[in-house]
């Protein structure tokens, strides 16, 4: 119950080299989403949809990659406080 030491004690610090390249992982899909003069056209066309809304929507899904795979890189294998009991 006290002060214990352990491989489960241990936590993984993340280094601000790693915290800069997770971040450049959600970052880059919102700046682009936001910068609206880059994508404010409709061609090429994707079967049929302009480039404006299939731009839009593949910057929501590069974002949603990228914050999944932030989460994976900075908390797999991380104890979440539950101790089994």
């Amino acid at each position: 119950m006290g002060n214990e030491s352990g491989p489960l004690q241990a936590r993984r610090t993340a280094g601000p080299l790693r915290i800069a390249l997770n971040g450049l992982l959600i970052l880059i899909p919102v700046a682009l989403g936001l910068a609206v003069p880059l994508y404010q056209r409709t061609s090429p066309t994707l079967i049929g949809i302009p480039f404006f809304y299939w731009f839009q929507m593949a910057m929501a899904v590069l974002a949603a990659a990228g914050t999944s795979t932030v989460f994976r890189l900075l908390f797999t294998g991380d104890d979440d406080g539950e101790d089994g009991r």
